[in-house]
């Protein structure tokens, strides 16, 4: 009897976090210093999340940069608080991953692991434009990835 071996890629994947950064932050107090005065009235929160990813195929091919957008608007009685965007990054390492699957490491495990520190950066970014550090909810990646796989699907 043969002794039979099973493909070993399949079952070693490799996973490395090469960098991360900072790529892009903006905040925007366009009404200071009234907007820093009390106010009779909650403000609105608007926050939308990105996440985008790409091949970096001029450093070998398997390297990805993934790339995590945050977007939000403050507002109290229609008129604008403050406004924050930031874009944070990492430099990842995956091998051995089907396409499926890589798809679900570069949209999904990527941006868990970005997702703290550009929270971070968020909430001292506002801390420092003279608010309470705006503390973003933890974000359902898996969900994002199942929508756009659905829009996808519905073009």
């Amino acid at each position: 009897m043969a002794n039979k071996k099973k493909n070993s890629n399949t079952n070693n994947l490799k996973f490395i976090i090469n960098a991360q950064y900072l790529k892009d932050l903006s905040f925007e107090n366009p009404r200071a210093p009234e907007s820093l005065r009390n106010f009779s009235s909650n403000p609105s929160f608007n926050i939308d999340v990105d996440v985008k990813s790409k091949a970096l195929n001029d450093h070998g091919k398997n390297i990805f940069e993934v790339e995590l957008i945050v977007k939000g608007e403050t507002k109290i009685e229609d008129k604008p608080l403050f406004l924050i965007e930031g874009s944070y990054c990492g430099i990842f390492t995956i091998e051995n991953a089907e396409k499926d699957v890589l798809e679900k490491i570069l949209l999904i495990e990527c941006p868990k692991f970005l997702f703290p520190f550009l929270r971070t950066v968020i909430a001292n970014s506002t801390r420092e434009g003279g608010f309470p550090p705006l503390m973003l909810n933890p974000v359902d990646f898996v969900g994002m990835y199942e929508s756009k796989k659905s829009e996808g699907k519905q073009k």
